[in-house]
């Protein structure tokens, strides 16, 4: 199981995401119990097999909803200049600010960045920073209010074909 691919999740996988996801720290023996509502014998030795695999292969991370806390989230779009190592430099330097996701884009933006403030004005500060590294063209940002996920459509299948 170490060496499969992300999209040989089956859906025993995604059904154990969607419990974590609800409940990030349930224990093993009530995902067992949920899995096993849904059709799947499966132990809490087996659960916990399952859980360690997959979190070998993924990046996994719950972040609260912004409206039940007074945090604020932003998230950035940045566009660089044409200069050969400018994408590089701004993703090195944005990388070392206090954002928790930082990746590199295709199209319209370069780099993508999301933080989580204190305050708008914790915000504005982000922003200015960012702004001000001398290969960032321009910067869009929004910060979110609210959010749906579901879990569901995590890897659904028909997704990955």
């Amino acid at each position: 199981m170490a060496n499969r691919k992300i999209d040989d999740l089956d859906e025993l996988d995604r059904l154990i995401l969607k419990v974590l996801a609800s409940d990030p720290r349930a224990p093993y023996s009530d995902i067992a119990e949920r899995v096993a509502e849904e059709g799947y014998e499966m132990s809490s030795e087996g659960v916990r097999y399952r859980v360690s695999k997959l979190f070998e292969q993924t990046s996994i991370f719950f972040l609260l909803a912004p409206s039940e806390h007074n945090w604020e989230i932003v998230r950035l779009a940045i566009s660089v200049s044409d200069d050969p190592d400018a994408k590089s430099e701004a993703l090195a330097a944005v990388s070392e600010m206090p954002f928790w996701l930082v990746c590199r884009g295709v199209g319209s933006y370069d780099i993508y960045a999301v933080a989580t403030a204190a305050s708008n004005s914790e915000v504005d500060r982000l922003v200015r920073e960012v702004e001000e590294l001398p290969a960032v063209e321009s910067v869009d940002y929004s910060i979110e209010t609210e959010r749906y996920t579901n879990v569901d459509n995590y890897l659904s299948p028909d997704q990955l074909s």
